[in-house]
């Protein structure tokens, strides 16, 4: 395959899935001999001192979406890369009508990495936006992507052709680091034996809702097993939730930790690994809890923990917002024996940065 300039668009580098995952396409495109731009709309977030090296960062000083457009045009108008690859609506749409002005001649794919049919965006002025957008100017790229196949689904229910998407599973790794960060000796969370310390990774939003976590936690207890949940993340639902936890005498037993820049020894503590997302466009978490050789414990949300599990055969699907099903589910994984880590690994290295950045290659 000849060298590319693949150019990399995303709204900025805060902790997400998303921007982790295009770090990860980035450092493997570099190792394959390509050269990289990493296109923001703004040069910040949590991830930016992670940018693989040799890999060029451009901020197009836009505050809001809609704002990047000239400085995008200007970007391709010089630059002109050999294939963009933009994420997540609207930024994906904005991205085919940049490129139409700009007169781009380079690939451009789009990828979706949520349910969007979900989402707070689907609703009003916005979801009509969505739908027409979907129909009319997303179908126009040269690839739209989902990153699972109820995404794929989700986008055709929005106006996406049917004829127009395709699959392409998010990489994931996970680091070899295994020892906790400093201070992390004493905490309560570790004093546990390891089969009772559960793990939750992810955004303190609704999508991944928390709370039916919590209540099932609190019925795992009260059956009589003893286990201590440490939730990684942040976000604006933190202080209702810390609360949550008061009132339900879960304060020695729910931690929440922040957002960890290097989750890998945390997942390699956990005796489960728990989601509890009311819906989810992947779950890059639950791929990540299986590489650590972690047991795994997820809502059947849509979409994605299905296809990654297998349904079911890598790891318990309960049904989303079941507080007893979760609590059961937990329950029975804490008492049983565990799978066997090489199995879960195995399952893990399907979703390998090599093989995931071999077929963006081949679409881009």
């Amino acid at each position: 395959m000849k060298k590319q300039r693949i150019s990399l668009l995303v709204p900025d580098l805060r902790g997400g899935g998303v921007e982790r995952v295009r770090l990860l396409l980035s450092r493997e495109f570099v190792a394959k001999g390509h050269e990289v731009d990493l296109v923001l709309l703004r040069k910040q977030g949590a991830l930016l001192g992670q940018v693989p090296p040799g890999v060029r960062v451009i901020d197009l000083q836009a505050n809001r979406i809609r704002e990047g457009f000239w400085p995008l045009v200007h970007y391709l108008r010089a630059n002109r890369p050999d294939a963009i690859l933009a994420s997540m609506w609207p930024l994906t749409t904005l991205a085919v009508l940049a490129a139409k002005v700009a007169c781009f001649r380079g690939r451009v794919v789009l990828s979706e990495h949520s349910a969007l049919s979900r989402s707070p965006q689907n609703g009003g002025l916005s979801g009509f936006a969505l739908r027409m957008s979907m129909r009319w100017i997303n179908a126009r790229a040269d690839e739209v992507i989902g990153v699972s196949a109820g995404v794929v689904n989700d986008l055709h229910a929005l106006g996406l052709p049917a004829d127009v998407g395709l699959v392409v599973h998010n990489p994931v790794a996970i680091s070899d680091t295994n020892n906790l960060p400093g201070g992390w000796d004493n905490h309560p969370w570790v004093k546990k034996s390891p089969s009772q310390r559960l793990l939750a990774v992810g955004a303190l939003k609704p999508a991944k809702d928390y709370p039916t976590l919590l209540t099932a936690v609190k019925q795992t207890l009260d059956s009589g097993t003893d286990v201590s949940l440490l939730i990684l993340g942040a976000g604006p639902l933190q202080v209702a939730l810390e609360e949550r936890c008061r009132a339900m005498g879960l304060e020695g037993h729910v931690h929440f930790g922040g957002f960890a820049s290097d989750p890998a020894p945390f997942y390699r503590a956990a005796g489960l690994f728990v989601l509890s997302s009311a819906w989810e466009g992947f779950g890059n978490v639950i791929v990540e809890a299986l590489a650590a050789g972690t047991p795994v414990v997820s809502t059947d949300c849509r979409s994605g923990p299905a296809e990654i599990l297998e349904n079911g055969r890598y790891g318990k699907l309960v049904p989303v917002a079941d507080c007893e099903a979760l609590a059961r589910a937990i329950g029975d994984s804490v008492k049983e024996e565990r799978q066997a880590p090489e199995l879960l690994r195995s399952r893990a290295a399907f979703f390998s940065v090599d093989k995931i950045a071999s077929r963006y290659l081949d679409l881009l």
